[in-house]
């Protein structure tokens, strides 16, 4: 036989792979356990990312194609899980292995599929698939009950891995190098598993913080020197809604948050709004829910923010007048001081103070606005006096807590006590740092819904929602949760190889066909809906036939002349022939 003896310095990634054949458990040369390509592959990684990420987009937005991708998101699920459970009877899966199968599999559209099966089990309504009969029911679908099996039997091999890989001394599974656990720090990638728990933080302040203004609130109205505001102005901002009669008041069930947003900017700042600012604040309010990522200058949404609010402030210049040059010098200057926020949250963590992001702070601006409107259009015997109070202190406090998200909010946090250190501090590359949505969302339902002793329920706070903030609904059900998530896997896989076998190629060419089919998709969706999404714009069939923003019809009289010219486009309005600037809204 040839003698095949060799040392590591001859050639190191031979000697890789000759070591990883049969490795000991007492000894670990790289700090790393052995790749086992079978389970963490790259093919692998990549093709359950796309697969999961186009499952929750068909999910939320594309029902008739949720029965082809359920079945190709399960069968990529059984096959990691499968995979992973052979190697572990075999001894070939190590722990880090194991912690990344848990958390790939663990996806946002897997734990929403779980839970959809177990809410089906009382009714088979609630499972996310239609039969390929349409007519048939569920309940007599035998397709649909297979469906729910496979995806109750996936939930039960996910549980199983947990209980392999966390309980100590399983009987018959033994996980090899034992030396890598400690070298590699395994015990501290159990946060990985958990990657949801920064989401469930925020939505817990989130909704501490929405209840407690919600219940003082509530205290107030029920006093008995409170009258029910008059005026309804303020809720007048759609058409065809269907009208309720709180007190001899008429409430409209659908004011919406953009709509809410642009109405309070507009009457608060009617010599200095215009469409491009507007929509940049718009964006801005919805892209501050995603994750941030620090860059070399300043970090992600710092950067997104500077930009959009240079675009808005300078995009349409001011009419001419005798005060043009000071609205350009106010542009300027407002331009320079959130320049300088991004500048102060950039070394914030440096020098160790507290300080809002710039998002932070242009939803700081909502609700200063907000408490304004407020003291301008109620009266002293409802809310004229209390309700600017507690806007502006929810303003506050959630404005300076957001700026310690980082650092009590990042999954790191939680497995390593270390991080906390300041001089050895590090967080994720995607972490969450902030709060604002929270007062944007109390701020909308404080002074359009409780002053009149309603509660929005569930439903309408859904479509107020989701109704024009196109790209809030798309951030919050899909990219915020994706991020982490393929931060956390990706950060699981210990060796990070590129090595691909054959069947990690079919499976990345499998998914790219679910992109080909989101992409017809996308194709076939009209040119004036895609505008709408960009404007956060009422989506309507037919072009034209929704409002636009702030349109005539849906401002109160005080804003609007008495005989209008003719509207412009629905989608690229413009507010200096309708605004009257030298009137104010009153309370009625």
């Amino acid at each position: 036989f040839a003698d095949i003896t060799f040392s590591y310095l001859t050639d190191e990634k031979l000697y890789e792979k000759a070591f990883c054949v049969k490795p000991p458990d007492d000894i670990c040369p790289f700090n790393l356990p052995c790749p086992n390509t079978d389970v963490t592959g790259v093919g692998q990684q990549i093709s359950i990312y796309i697969t999961a990420v186009i499952y929750a987009i068909v999910l939320v937005y594309i029902a008739n194609l949720r029965r082809p991708m359920l079945y190709a998101h399960l069968s990529l699920l059984y096959s990691l899980l499968i995979a992973a459970m052979v190697s572990a009877h075999n001894g070939e899966l190590s722990r880090p292995d194991g912690i990344f199968v848990i958390t790939t599999v663990a996806s946002p559209a897997s734990l929403y599929l779980w839970y959809c099966t177990l809410r089906s089990i009382r009714n088979v309504n609630n499972f996310p698939m239609d039969p390929a009969n349409v007519n048939k029911p569920k309940g007599r679908s035998i397709e649909v009950k297979a469906a729910q099996v496979l995806s109750l039997g996936s939930l039960i091999l996910e549980i199983a891995m947990i209980c392999v890989v966390f309980i100590p001394r399983v009987k018959g599974i033994k996980f090899p190098q034992s030396a890598c656990d400690r070298s590699y720090g395994t015990t501290f990638k159990w946060s990985n598993v958990v990657w949801w728990i920064t989401i469930a933080i925020q939505i817990l302040v989130f909704v501490f913080s929405y209840f407690l203004v919600l219940f003082s609130t509530k205290c107030w109205t029920k006093r008995k020197l409170y009258e029910i505001p008059a005026f309804r102005e303020p809720l007048e901002l759609l058409g065809g809604a269907m009208d309720s009669n709180v007190g001899g008041t008429i409430v409209k069930e659908n004011v919406d948050l953009i709509s809410w947003t642009e109405r309070v900017l507009l009457d608060r700042f009617p010599n200095f709004m215009d469409p491009a600012l507007l929509r940049c604040i718009v964006f801005i309010a919805q892209w501050s829910v995603l994750p941030n990522l620090a860059l070399p200058i300043f970090t992600m949404n710092t950067d997104v923010v500077i930009v959009l609010l240079a675009f808005g402030l300078f995009r349409q210049p001011p009419e001419r007048g005798p005060n043009r040059i000071r609205r350009i010098f106010t542009r300027i200057a407002v331009f320079i001081l959130f320049l300088v926020a991004g500048v102060g949250g950039g070394i914030a963590p440096y020098l160790e103070f507290v300080w809002p992001s710039p998002a932070g702070w242009v939803i700081a601006l909502i609700g200063f606005s907000a408490a304004s409107w407020s003291r301008s259009h109620f009266s002293v015997s409802n809310m004229k006096t209390f309700l600017p109070v507690v806007i502006l202190l929810t303003t506050f406090v959630l404005s300076l807590s957001s700026a310690v998200v980082p650092y009590t909010a990042d999954a790191v946090m939680f497995s390593n006590p270390i991080a906390w250190q300041r001089d050895v501090y590090s967080v994720s590359i995607f972490y969450l740092s902030d709060l604002s949505p929270a007062i944007w969302i109390i701020c909308w339902q404080a002074t359009s819904v409780w002053p009149w002793r309603r509660i929005g329920s569930q439903e309408m706070l859904s479509e107020g929602c989701w109704k024009r903030a196109h790209f809030l609904k798309m951030f919050c059900a899909v990219l915020l949760p994706h991020m982490l998530w393929i931060q956390a896997s990706s950060s699981s896989n210990p060796w990070h190889s590129t090595e691909m076998t054959f069947g990690q190629i079919f499976a990345m060419i499998v998914s790219l066909a679910g992109i080909i089919t989101l992409v017809e998709k996308a194709r076939n969706v009209r040119k004036h809906v895609w505008l709408a999404i960009l404007y956060s714009d009422v989506i309507t069939s037919e072009p034209g036939a929704g409002p636009s923003i702030l349109p005539v019809s849906h401002r109160p009289s005080s804003l609007a002349p008495a005989s209008p010219p003719a509207s412009p486009s629905p989608l690229r309005p413009r507010f200096a022939p309708y605004v009257n600037r030298g009137r104010r809204a009153t309370s009625g």
